[in-house]
């Protein structure tokens, strides 16, 4: 395509004169204008991918916290479940917490407390290790409060041969 402008067409009945038509000593460039239109669309699609990247991650997350949550809330419900499962609701001197998340027994082998079996029973539910059952049984009154940490439970208990064996079993969530 020619972008020199046509020179008027020569009419052979007139006299006038018409100068012949010359082309401009120096053409100027004519720059087609460019679409931008690929630039809105790559700019559109990134957006697009870092909007579902960003709701892919967060859907992972959040399904991995509530996978947690749903697993620390089933650990915490085997405290209550021990407790009606050793039927310590009827035992003096067991005692679980108004949140349901930890057993306190108090004079346990003692004649006004709970037996020993209903520890050890509590123990079993959750888990307890026999490592830990062992060190309960050879308390004295000389080494103060021992603990003991597994899964998700603690326990710290302490034997004196007046009081009987104090125990607390407690959830404690992961951090």
């Amino acid at each position: 395509m020619n972008s020199f402008p046509h020179p008027p067409p020569h009419h052979d009945g007139g006299h006038q004169h018409q100068q012949p038509y010359s082309a401009p000593s120096s053409p100027v460039p004519l720059t087609p204008q460019r679409s931008t239109k690929h630039i809105w669309f790559g700019l559109g699609g990134l957006v697009i991918g870092l909007l579902l990247g960003v709701g892919t991650v967060g859907g992972i997350v959040g399904i991995s916290s509530l996978a947690e949550a749903d697993a620390q809330a089933a650990q915490a419900e085997l405290m209550a479940d021990g407790y009606e499962t050793c039927s310590l609701d009827s035992v003096d001197g067991a005692t679980l917490s108004a949140d349901r998340l930890s057993v306190d027994f108090d004079g346990a082998g003692m004649y006004f407390g709970p037996d020993l079996a209903d520890v050890y029973c509590l123990g079993d539910a959750l888990g307890m290790p026999d490592s830990v059952s062992s060190r309960m049984g050879q308390t004295r009154a000389l080494d103060g409060t021992q603990t003991a940490e597994w899964d998700s439970f603690s326990l710290s208990w302490n034997y004196h041969p007046d009081d009987g064996l104090g125990a607390i079993f407690e959830y404690v969530p992961d951090s």
